[in-house]
């Protein structure tokens, strides 16, 4: 049992690190915790935890197709473990999507206000409910363990409608998922882009779904019951002597494991289902022209032939190679490379294959790997949970909790003060929380990792000598907008109408740059010194005394009210002469503030665009792709892919 303790000391460790980026996620935004942009928007927890989480946990569906459909009673055994840990795998991806949406305390808002033209909204459906029908069909071995006779009885009873129902809801959102996909031809890679991909998503997490529950069996017997797949001795089954030596019984060859027949059938089901999901992708290559990006030698195309050997090649050899298909350890091997290929070509689909068409590298924080590694590690400790006090994988849960002695504290080593006096799960439990989360708070934590908000760091571009067209592109990630100044210039009246866009200039500048006062890309910023000002007007004013700068309130604020933004006077009081532009203020504009780059530039040309839009009768005037051209989907074209003749 020292194995297992082990793996719950570091899952707990892992848990609660996940904890405190959660709460920071919840507390601080997205924007601080995580390192997603504009060019790229879908990050690490969406990914790996929702649409990866989900695919590699439909064995669910896919054993309960394969007991109640079809029949096939011989893999019976592995229907309660298929179950929890589609429970599992669903609960997690429910959890982390909460995480990853903007606004997570409007989760409610699907239940009750309904977009019925949405894929999401269809994707959301169906995993809640699929999480229900899974709910309802681990609820018997609960009842029974609580010894709630009447109420396993009834879901025994409905359990073949309730898989049936599990069965269509989970073929329907996976191949929504893929759907997702679709409407970007042009942004996402040839080599993962297709219009089957409702198709492959749905192939490739059944036979991926298969090998997982195969590896989670051979994890289990390693753990808690060995002869059960390593054979009566518990010992490794090692088939790699020819046959005819293995005939010979040289002594090669060992007994295997009584559940080893029902993996390797499992097994041999599922590299059938991922050899088709291979030879479907090859083909939708040829025919659709993308096999020339597979030969480019581009790091897409090493990263597309690494997906491909992980999840359909070295599995299929593993499993179909009659030296090693008999192997507890070949055939985890198999199982974890199908697992991997799974996941990395649903991060293919959904984060590598966008970088090219966005010009920008996406890796996730420190708080995005916390969490996403966090919910995971939480699954994994329910899940030791469930298989070590319910009769998940078999009966022998009861007798697991063996006589541990007579308790002799040892403290000659820090790891026998580890394993003898902490030998209490909440003892050991709290000792790594004390021990993690201030930890974890202290490395994640948003003020000491980056800045509060997206920085917009550098002025406009011009796009010639003269500055006649700029290239504004704030932070820097891609989004940019060429925009013609001149013209505008021109257009609107001449000088005059600079001021139409360029409101207000720091004292004694004429031609502030926007990002000077509008700092923050998506937040408004506090441009207001006020240690600053106390100076500045104690000087000005000539106050004197120790602290002359203490007397200089009653030049701002007015008297007998507090000192407060609303009980000051308006900056333009004083700075009326030395701010260009100010004559379009009235005065009482709250200057403390600006709000945030993106609000100046959007407040400037939006509402002069669709006011525009009706006078010259063009209704896309208004639009974002007017102004961000690089927004508008582009047609990936490059010497290496497209022949000179094209």
């Amino acid at each position: 049992m020292r194995r297992t303790r082990t793996l719950k000391d570091i899952l707990w460790a892992l848990a609660m690190a996940g904890l405190v980026a959660g709460m920071f996620r919840l507390w601080f935004g997205l924007g601080a915790t995580t390192n997603l942009t504009d060019a790229v928007p879908w990050g690490l927890w969406k990914i790996l935890n929702m649409i990866a989480g989900v695919a590699i946990s439909t064995s669910g569906f896919t054993i309960g197709f394969l007991v109640y459909v079809l029949k096939l009673e011989r893999f019976r055994p592995l229907m309660k473990p298929a179950i929890l840990l589609a429970f599992l795998g669903y609960g997690c991806s429910c959890l982390a999507l909460l995480f990853d949406i903007g606004l997570p305390f409007r989760f409610w808002h699907p239940f009750l206000m309904w977009n019925e033209h949405s894929f999401l909204f269809e994707v959301f459906w169906c995993v809640i409910l699929y999480f229900t029908v899974t709910a309802i069909e681990l609820g018997p071995t609960i009842f029974e363990k609580l010894r709630i006779e009447r109420v396993a009885e009834y879901l025994h009873s409905i359990a073949f409608g309730v898989v049936v129902v599990g069965i269509s809801l989970s073929s329907l959102h996976h191949s929504s998922l893929g759907s997702l996909f679709l409407v970007t031809p042009q942004r996402l890679h040839p080599l993962w882009y297709s219009s089957l991909l409702p198709l492959f998503f749905i192939i490739s997490a059944m036979g991926a779904g298969m090998m997982f529950i195969v590896l989670i069996k051979i994890l289990y017997a390693r753990l808690y019951n060995r002869e059960s797949v390593f054979g009566p001795k518990g010992e490794e089954t090692i088939f790699l002597a020819p046959l005819s030596e293995r005939k010979a019984g040289n002594g090669n060859h060992r007994s295997v494991g009584r559940d080893m027949p029902m993996l390797i059938g499992l097994a041999s089901i599922a590299v059938s289902i991922l050899g088709v999901f291979g030879i479907l992708q090859i083909i939708d290559l040829l025919v659709s022209g993308s096999w020339r990006a597979l030969i480019a030698g581009t790091w897409e195309s090493w990263l597309f032939g690494l997906e491909m050997i992980l999840l359909a090649g070295l599995p299929s050899f593993l499993v179909w190679n009659p030296r090693t298909r008999r192997s507890p350890t070949a055939l985890g091997m198999a199982a974890f490379s199908a697992c991997s290929g799974l996941m990395l070509n649903r991060l293919d689909v959904g984060i590598f294959g966008y970088f090219r068409n966005a010009g920008a590298f996406y890796f996730p924080s420190l708080a995005e790997w916390a969490l996403s590694i966090g919910v995971i590690a939480a699954a994994g400790l329910a899940f030791l949970f469930f298989v070590e006090n319910f009769p998940i994988f078999d009966e022998e849960w009861r007798n697991r909790r063996k006589d541990m002695g007579v308790f002799r504290a040892s403290f000659d080593s820090l790891s026998r003060v580890w394993n003898t006096a902490l030998s209490s799960g909440l003892e050991r439990t709290t000792v790594i929380a004390v021990l993690v989360i201030p930890l974890a708070w202290g490395i994640m934590y948003p003020m000491y990792s980056r800045a509060d908000g997206i920085e917009a760091i550098e002025p406009a571009v011009g796009l010639d000598i003269t500055r006649t067209e700029l290239c504004i592109d704030g932070n820097k990630t891609g989004v940019t907008t060429n925009f013609p100044h001149a013209d505008h210039r021109e257009r609107l009246g001449g000088e005059s109408s600079c001021r139409s866009c360029h409101h207000m200039s720091l004292p004694g500048d004429e031609t502030t740059a926007c990002f000077r006062c509008h700092r923050q890309m998506v937040q408004s910023t506090l441009i207001f010194d006020h240690t600053g000002h106390t100076r500045a007007v104690a000087e000005s004013e000539q106050l004197k005394g120790i602290h002359p700068s203490n007397h200089s309130c009653a030049v701002c604020h007015h008297e007998g009210e507090a000192k407060s933004a609303e009980s000051s006077k308006p900056c333009l009081d004083c700075h009326k002469e030395d701010t260009a532009w100010a004559e379009r203020s009235d005065g009482e504009d709250d200057l403390a503030y600006a709000v945030s780059y993106m609000e100046a530039m959007h407040n400037n040309c939006i509402p002069c665009h669709r006011e525009k839009a009706e006078e010259v009768d063009r209704k896309t005037l208004g639009d974002c792709s007017t102004c961000h051209r690089s927004l508008v989907a582009r047609q990936i074209v490059s010497e290496t892919l497209v022949p000179d003749d094209h």
